[in-house]
């Protein structure tokens, strides 16, 4: 499973990077717009995006543009912006006229906050399923859903939202759905239309 993130200062970008290695995922770690959308031809599972570019190499693309491009091409990316400016009702809305599900963090609260705010949102554990190191486990059983749509759509449970998949996702949440009802899980896969999904508990 792969997480994105896009950081210009290198020694920040090396605490996220351990981080996500402490959880057995894979960091991609860049420093420019411009690495960032190159590497969403395998989209991550979520992406951790400085607002802040000040010290990222000359790019021909902007942040704004790469959370475009997640919210129009990566559904079933969970998506992180911090910044020093997040707390900012104005920039908030700025940035969510661009990806309107996009989670913020702020940079005044240190790194550490962030490091621990990107590994709650990979441990997440959401009715008798959790994730560990990328996959998702059912508890009872111990059976596990390989996809990373399940762990997309874990997060975006967490944090109370649905979750935009594109063609081929959809085909895996169809074989996830599958699989919670064989495993006996008391988590539904439920179907809002539009390509959107969301992760229920049954009564």
């Amino acid at each position: 499973m792969r997480v994105l993130i896009l950081e210009d200062d290198p020694v920040q970008l090396a605490a996220l990077e351990g981080a996500v290695r402490e959880l057995f995922l894979e960091p991609v770690g860049v420093r420019s717009p411009d690495l960032a959308l190159a590497e969403l031809e395998h989209a991550p599972v979520l992406a951790v995006v400085d607002l802040d570019m000040s010290l990222a190499p000359r790019a021909d693309h902007s942040v704004d543009d790469l959370l475009d491009r997640l919210y129009e091409g990566c559904g079933g990316c969970c998506v992180l912006v911090y910044s020093v400016r997040a707390d900012e009702i104005l920039e908030r809305k700025r940035v969510e006229r661009i990806h309107p599900l996009a989670m913020f963090a702020a940079k005044s609260d240190g790194m550490d906050a962030l490091v621990d705010r990107v590994r709650r949102m990979l441990g997440v554990r959401f009715g008798d399923l959790f994730v560990r190191r990328g996959v998702t486990f059912h508890e009872p059983t111990g059976r596990t859903f390989g996809h990373r749509v399940a762990v997309s759509l874990l997060l975006g449970t967490a944090t109370g939202q649905e979750v935009l998949l594109d063609d081929s996702e959809t085909k895996a949440a169809r074989r996830l759905r599958t699989w919670l009802h064989r495993v006996g899980s008391r988590v539904r896969l439920v179907d809002h239309g539009h390509r959107c999904y969301g992760l229920h508990l049954s009564a």
